[in-house]
C-alpha cells in the first residue's frame, strides 16, 4: 500500500472532507474523537496492523498514524 492510499483510507474512516497530509494535526480534524480511534483500530486491523487504544495516546499528526501502520507501506 502506498502512503497516499493509507492517508486516503484514514480520511474515509474518519469521514472528513479535510485535505490530510503527514503534518495535519489530529486535533484539528473534524470528527477525530474516540469513535474515530475505534474506527481506525478496526481499519488497521483489516490491513493486518495490530494496534491497541494506548497506541493512539501519544499521536499528534496524520504522519504519526501513518508511522503506526508503516510496516504495510510499499513506498518506505
Amino acid at each position: 500500500m502506498r502512503e497516499a492510499d493509507l492517508i486516503e483510507g484514514i480520511k474515509e474512516v474518519i469521514d472528513t472532507e479535510m485535505e490530510l497530509n503527514r503534518e495535519t494535526l489530529l486535533e484539528e480534524i473534524d470528527y477525530y474523537d474516540s469513535v474515530a480511534v475505534l474506527s481506525l483500530m478496526s481499519y488497521f486491523d483489516e490491513l493486518g496492523v495490530g494496534v491497541a487504544p494506548k497506541d493512539f495516546e501519544e499521536l499528534k499528526t496524520v504522519g504519526d498514524l501513518v508511522d503506526l501502520a508503516g510496516s504495510i507501506l510499499d513506498d518506505r
